[in-house]
């Protein structure tokens, strides 16, 4: 193996120049010697650089001679003639395995720094048949195929190549496209315009362009398509091919979808629009038919409540009146039993003013454990009725309306004391959950029957000898106010349990 000097630079270089090549190249001098491969002559021969370079060619083209001084010139002759070819020829060539193959030889007369040496550029027979195979399927597929495809000249964008799927939608002869451009196609471009287009391709901003246009047939029909342009070349020209999908079903499609559901939509709101009247005028009727009974249920109710008052303080009026010396005490009595009525009534009057003007809740963090204790603080208890908390540890505040919530748990309150006139246990407590706080009001009374349960909460429904059932109505207004709401339950002779469930104020609403 012969040395390499630095003489044998510049074939070094050529090497370099062709390590990304597919077809295997060496380059060898006068002698035949070789001074460098490339990667592709290592996967062909099987052999590496290092086996290869400084030994004679002909161990891979046995062809050309043997180690033999004799033959040095004719070897010289057989590489020349072979450059003098140009285009190549086939030569039998001969692996690391010993295995012969056909290659496609070409060769080119090399004199660097006065030196005369020769590169040699080998490829697989069976590879380029196959290659040529491919390209000629390539090119049958590409003819045939419905979608259009065009190669135009990047110089002056004339048609090189247009496929039969293309000639076909256009309705032109080869012939006739061959003297044409895409503008003539493109009632939407110019030429100035179509150039102006392919810039960016021409100087490499752009791998590909996609734009949706028209193309005009030869009759003058027009049709939608989408374009894909790439910049390639073709017999060693520059050329731009274009990938053409004609889109008018799909696009005619899509404009009679959009237009049935627009239809739709149309139909659809002039439905609900429909169904929004009709259920207007129902709500209306049932209002009016509600208002009307609510209104009856309301005015016995206020009726009975004032007209039992009334009837009292008229009695004792008359008896005052009519009374001929009556004691002091007599007088005194039916004095106090006028007051008490009085209140009585005013205490209706009361009742229905709180139901008729009570706002909106406006809900914010509130600690209830002291608001109860308050409540509780303000109400006259009895001496015999004991007051129990029974809280939990590190209760939350919950999210509502100070001042209404206020009035509901001292409705309850209230109710709870009423129901204990001989006395008891009044027992306030709370239980925490995830999302909410519930508070208990419970009582040890009298109790509620089974069969009142259910209408307990109901307006002018109420259990009382006195009362017209209002305070738990309002209760419950107020809590479903707070986004709340309340339930019970009660035995007879054993006592009540009112519930407020509140929404707790350190967990946001998803």
């Amino acid at each position: 193996m012969e040395p390499i000097d630095e003489i044998d630079l510049p074939f070094q270089t050529l090497a370099a120049i062709h390590e990304s090549a597919v077809d295997a190249i060496l380059s060898v001098d006068e002698l035949g010697v070789i001074k460098t491969v490339n990667p592709a002559t290592e996967i062909l021969f099987g052999y590496t650089k290092t086996e290869l370079v400084g030994e004679n060619v002909s161990m891979l083209i046995p062809s050309f001679g043997y180690e033999q001084a004799g033959r040095l010139s004719a070897r010289v002759d057989e590489l020349r003639s072979l450059a003098k070819i140009g285009v190549g020829t086939e030569l039998t060539a001969r692996n690391k395995g010993g295995t012969s193959f056909s290659v496609h030889v070409a060769v080119s007369e090399l004199l660097v720094n006065g030196r005369e040496g020769f590169a040699v550029f080998m490829r697989d027979h069976a590879c380029i048949k196959r290659f040529e195979e491919q390209q000629e399927s390539l090119g049958r597929i590409i003819e045939e195929s419905l979608n259009e495809t065009y190669i135009l000249d990047a110089s002056d964008l004339h048609f090189v190549l247009v496929n039969l799927g293309a000639r076909k939608n256009l309705g032109y002869s080869l012939s006739e496209l061959a003297e044409m451009t895409p503008v003539d196609i493109n009632p939407k471009f110019s030429l100035a315009g179509f150039q102006e287009l392919v810039k960016p391709l021409l100087q490499g901003l752009n791998e590909s362009l996609q734009f949706e246009t028209e193309h005009v047939r030869k009759d003058g029909t027009t049709y939608e398509v989408v374009v894909n342009l790439q910049l390639s070349s073709f017999r060693s020209r520059s050329v731009f091919v274009a990938t053409v999908l004609d889109v008018t079903e799909l696009k005619l499609a899509e404009r009679r979808a959009h237009q049935h559901q627009n239809e739709m939509q149309d139909e659809l709101k002039r439905q609900v629009a429909l169904k929004t009247e009709e259920l207007r005028c129902a709500q209306d009727e049932l209002m009016r038919s509600e208002k009307f009974s609510t209104l009856g249920k309301v005015a016995g109710g206020i009726a009975h409540e004032i007209r039992n008052p009334l009837n009292a303080v008229k009695t004792s009026a008359y008896f005052l009146l009519n009374a001929k010396n009556p004691s002091t005490e007599k007088v005194r009595e039916h004095l106090e039993r006028i007051d008490r009525q009085v209140s009585t009534v005013d205490n209706v009057i009361t009742a229905l003013a709180d139901v008729a003007i009570m706002p909106e809740a406006n809900l914010c963090p509130v600690a209830i454990e002291p608001l109860l204790r308050t409540v509780i603080s303000s109400l006259r208890l009895p001496e015999n009725l004991d007051v129990v908390f029974l809280f939990e540890e590190g209760m939350p505040e919950v999210m509502v309306d100070e001042r209404q919530i206020a009035i509901a748990f001292r409705n309850l309150i209230r109710n709870a004391r009423d129901a204990m006139p001989d006395g008891g246990v009044l027992t306030v407590g709370s239980k925490v959950s995830a999302l909410q706080v519930v508070f208990s009001i419970k009582d040890s009374g009298v109790g509620i029957a089974s069969e009142n349960l259910k209408d307990i909460i109901e307006p002018l429904f109420t259990t009382k000898a006195r009362g017209m059932g209002l305070g738990l109505s309002i209760t419950r207004a107020i809590v479903e106010k707070n986004q709340g709401s309340l339930s019970v339950d009660s035995q007879l002779g054993v006592g009540s349990d009112f519930r407020i469930s509140l929404n707790r104020g350190d967990v946001k609403k998803v």
